[in-house]
């Protein structure tokens, strides 16, 4: 599918939240150059989308505006894009790469992770890519849903130069057996670690002060955890579903 540029004699500036959900057959898009915003959920669930060709003038991404198209293997980010929301990509279990224009100084791509300016924060890790990952010294935050529904990764580093995990982070990463957080973390949000089935271990660090609702809901393979000294408050359901057998409560 072409979008047109100019239609009724009108140039076609925006595509609107929701204006393909569910065009389960589409298989390819071009958006033209007039376009400068998607808005949220613009292909929500377009199932056997695998291309999309976005145009030069594109400055905006509405959230989660390809939510769960599960055929899209790559994506490359346009020069003029200033503003990409939570989760753009999210649920994409085929995306392998996301690539930035090299003249684009508000993001930046490595290996197919998108990152901020100077990546500072890791916005979003291809679905689709598989096994272990470190995260560069440069970045202080992981972003909310970074890591996504990142069913075949196994293992993440995580510097210390990282302060935030976002809110769902690594969710659904249901192979993910292994993550060591750092002492300068002092924030993780809500759904973290959320449906991660394979994790067997989780260290919380000196740092953390709370832990949210619903963080490590369904890690069923949790069997320890220790909460530190400093934690001072536990959320709803911040174990609900874990194969909790020995938990140790601080001061």
């Amino acid at each position: 599918l072409a979008i047109p540029s100019i239609y009724e004699g009108k140039p076609v500036t925006s595509i609107g939240s929701w204006a393909f959900w569910k065009c389960t057959k589409l298989t390819g898009v071009t958006i033209p150059d007039s376009v400068t915003s998607i808005g949220n959920f613009t292909f929500h669930s377009c199932s056997d989308l695998t291309s999309v060709t976005i145009g030069n003038s594109v400055t905006n991404f509405g959230e989660g505006a390809f939510f769960h198209c599960g055929s899209l293997t790559s994506v490359r980010i346009p020069d003029s894009a200033t503003s990409i929301k939570v989760g753009t990509f999210i649920g994409c279990s085929s995306l392998t790469s996301i690539e930035s224009g090299k003249s684009n100084m508000e993001y930046s791509s490595e290996d197919g992770v998108l990152f901020s300016k100077n990546k500072t924060e890791l916005i979003q890790f291809p679905a689709g890519k598989s096994g272990h990952y470190t995260i560069p010294d440069s970045v202080t935050t992981i972003g909310d849903t970074a890591f996504y529904d990142c069913s075949s990764l196994t293992s993440v580093a995580i510097p210390d130069s990282v302060t935030t995990i976002g809110g769902g982070a690594f969710e659904g990463c249901s192979s993910l057996t292994s993550v060591t957080i750092p002492n300068s973390v002092t924030s993780i949000g809500g759904t973290a670690f959320y449906d991660c089935s394979r994790l067997a271990s989780m260290t919380i660090p000196n740092s953390v002060t709370s832990i949210e609702d619903w963080t490590f809901f369904r890690c069923s393979s949790l069997k320890s955890v220790t909460i530190p000294d400093n934690v001072t408050s536990i959320g709803d359901y911040a174990f609900a579903g874990c194969g909790l057998r020995n938990v140790t409560i601080g001061n």
